[in-house]
């Protein structure tokens, strides 16, 4: 015993240390496969546990002649069952703490001669790829200095590279000095900064056994096994995305039920941040993340689990039909489309390739429909989906100080067709500088309008002005172009076809190596990139 002791001993000492000397591919591996034992242990759990009605049964029954064999079983069966309860409460109690609302700082409203800004949110906040130089609330601070000539103006930008809101509520308790706004821009992330790409809600309905489905369905009811599941996915979240492992038909991401879960944490916070906002006196700016709906595949298209796989054949046939059509019989690929979609509404892939033989046709309010619709059904939630957008207006409908900005709406009005797409955002969801001019320029016209910069402050915001004054040179605009191939590289694997994905990844490696052998940005056109400007519409579609 005492050497059982002291190797556990030796082990605590050292393991830590050894174990982060580890290859990260090695320490992923034994992270899951321990957490997977212990599944299968809270399994076996189950099974004794639900021999504890036989067992009293069976007690009952020779109650005269007492076996000491039964009766040992059933007490074992009992503890078991016992554990397994406390499992389960300790589990519950676990999450909720994890997953608990912080404690925010409070401030005097004594203002000072700094005016400050907090920026929450994830990558697209922070202004990847343009990041550090320029982001929206960096040019926002730019014109609110223009507007106080009297006052500093410090721009904090909290918001970091792949987290959820959750993660930012985290950060905000950690301020030191009363913000005068505080501008939340999030919801892009709040699947990928807690599930895998490469994490499926129900195992393949075309090839994985009926009764693994059901196991595997009633395992994410307990909160032990939520709780397990939970922290698999975060120690797998830096795992590279499988390529060829995805088909036209993919499961979701995630299940009715987290996604019902997610959303209800992101409301609860987006709502805490801005009562909190209001307690302290600074004025909330919710920016409804916009993202690229046009030039964007859909990284996952599904359906109900409860469709057939004769249906699930016959409808990758009509695709495939459709596809082929698409260059010579393009009416006949739209109504195989326009079909598939009658019949599987939620059906991501037939809604984008219907939305682009659309804006081909030149029918683009026709389009669009169909391109959000493509956004709101991938079941690989990396764009801010119909959901989030909704808690946002629900959020600051309570709010009557809170200044809400659609994303969306202001994009459109500096796109050249009016859709969401290379234009105006740079990949998946990161705008580009004119999307982020055009951000910025709607929040800084909704403060004048509420009063509170002066009246007279210019809100059209130059492209060409903003790249200069940020410090946007030609070797910068490369690290732009550079970064976005690499993210392109990356989400190519999400798809079963990530052909269109490398495509790009390819026109902007080419960009880079262009730029820095001496070629301007013109020479290069990419939509996005460069300061070409476009006049702002009259009105949004």
């Amino acid at each position: 015993m005492g050497v059982g002791i002291g190797l556990a001993a030796l082990a605590t000492a050292v393991g830590p240390g050894w174990f982060r000397e580890l290859p990260r591919a090695t320490q992923r591996n034994m992270v899951d496969g321990l957490l997977r034992a212990l599944i299968c242990g809270y399994g076996a759990l189950v099974v004794v546990a639900l021999c504890v009605p036989v067992l009293a049964w069976r007690l009952k029954r020779q109650w005269r002649s007492r076996s000491p064999r039964l009766e040992r079983a059933f007490l074992a069966a009992l503890a078991c069952l016992l554990a397994l309860a406390g499992l389960e409460i300790g589990s519950t109690a676990w999450r909720a703490w994890m997953h608990r609302l912080p404690t925010l700082p409070r401030f005097s409203v004594n203002s000072d001669e700094v005016y400050r800004i907090v920026v929450l949110g994830g990558s697209s906040a922070l202004g990847e790829p343009y990041r550090p130089w320029v982001s929206v609330g960096q040019i926002v601070a730019d014109r609110i200095q223009a507007a106080l000539p009297g006052r500093s103006v410090e721009c904090e930008i909290l918001a970091w590279l792949g987290e959820d809101l959750e993660q930012q509520h985290q950060r905000l308790a950690r301020i030191t000095r009363r913000p005068d706004m505080v501008i939340v821009y999030s919801g892009h992330n709040e699947f990928a900064a807690r599930f895998e790409e490469e994490r499926v809600a129900w195992l393949d309905l075309a090839s994985g056994s009926r009764v693994f489905q059901v196991v595997h369905r009633a395992l994410l009811v307990s909160p032990f096994c939520r709780l397990v599941h939970e922290i698999v996915s975060k120690n797998r979240l830096d795992l590279p995305p499988l390529a060829g492992r995805h088909r036209l038909i993919d499961p979701p991401q995630a299940s009715e039920s987290e996604t019902a879960e997610i959303l209800a944490d992101f409301r609860r916070r987006l709502e805490a941040i801005t009562a909190y906002c209001e307690t302290i006196q600074a004025t909330p700016v919710l920016i409804i993340p916009p993202a690229n709906e046009s030039n964007y595949e859909p990284s996952r298209s599904t359906l109900p689990a409860s469709v057939g796989l004769d249906e699930r054949r016959r409808l990758v046939l009509d695709f495939e039909q459709a596809r082929a059509l698409e260059s010579d019989q393009p009416q006949q690929a739209e109504a195989i489309y326009t079909a598939i979609i009658a019949r599987h509404e939620g059906f991501a892939e037939a809604h984008y390739r219907l939305g682009h033989l659309l804006e081909k046709s030149g029918r683009i309010n026709q389009a669009a429909p169909h391109f959000l619709a493509a956004l709101d059904d991938d079941g690989l939630p990396i764009r801010c989906p119909a959901s989030f957008r909704a808690a946002y207006r629900e959020v600051a409908s309570r709010h009557p100080r809170a200044i809400l900005v659609d994303g969306r709406a202001a994009l459109s009005v500096v796109s050249s067709t009016g859709l969401i797409g290379d234009e105006v955002i740079q990949d998946t969801h990161h705008p580009t500088l004119r999307g982020m001019v055009a951000l910025a320029s709607t929040v800084v016209r909704a403060l004048k309008d509420r009063g509170l910069v002066a009246p007279n402050l210019d809100d059209h915001l130059s492209v060409p002005e903003i790249a200069a004054r940020h410090g946007l040179t030609t070797d910068r605009w490369a690290t732009v172009c550079e970064r976005t191939a690499e993210h392109y590289r990356r989400v190519a694997g999400y798809r079963y076809d990530g052909a269109d994905r490398m495509a790009k990844a390819a026109r902007y490696t080419e960009a880079v190596t262009a730029l820095r052998q001496g070629a301007t940005l013109e020479d290069l056109r990419l939509p996005g990139v460069g300061v070409t400007q476009n006049e702002p519409k009259a009105s949004t579609r």
